[in-house]
């Protein structure tokens, strides 16, 4: 059975640009650097007039991580992550 946490933590992201795509590479939370192995899922919701830019990845062991880039302070955040056991 997963576990979710909800946590909403400002996360540093390093993030790629090619072919007109975003795709987050590693993120620093909690003082850990985390390889991103995957992004499993992206999507795009608003608030207000700014997209906001949602990632499901994948970093080290199993858990999955959701991110978002919020356009309009242009900040990242750690959503959720959730832990299967």
């Amino acid at each position: 059975m997963a576990t979710v946490e909800e946590l909403n933590d400002p996360i540093d992201v390093v993030t790629v640009f090619r072919d007109g795509t975003m795709a987050p590479v590693k993120f620093r939370w909690a003082g850990r650097t985390h390889p991103i192995r995957r992004v499993a899922y992206r999507w795009v919701t608003r608030q207000g007039a700014y997209p906001v830019h949602h990632f499901s990845v994948i970093a080290d062991g199993d858990p999955i991580y959701e991110i978002i880039l919020n356009t309009q302070d242009m900040q990242w955040t750690l959503l959720k992550v959730q832990i299967e056991g």
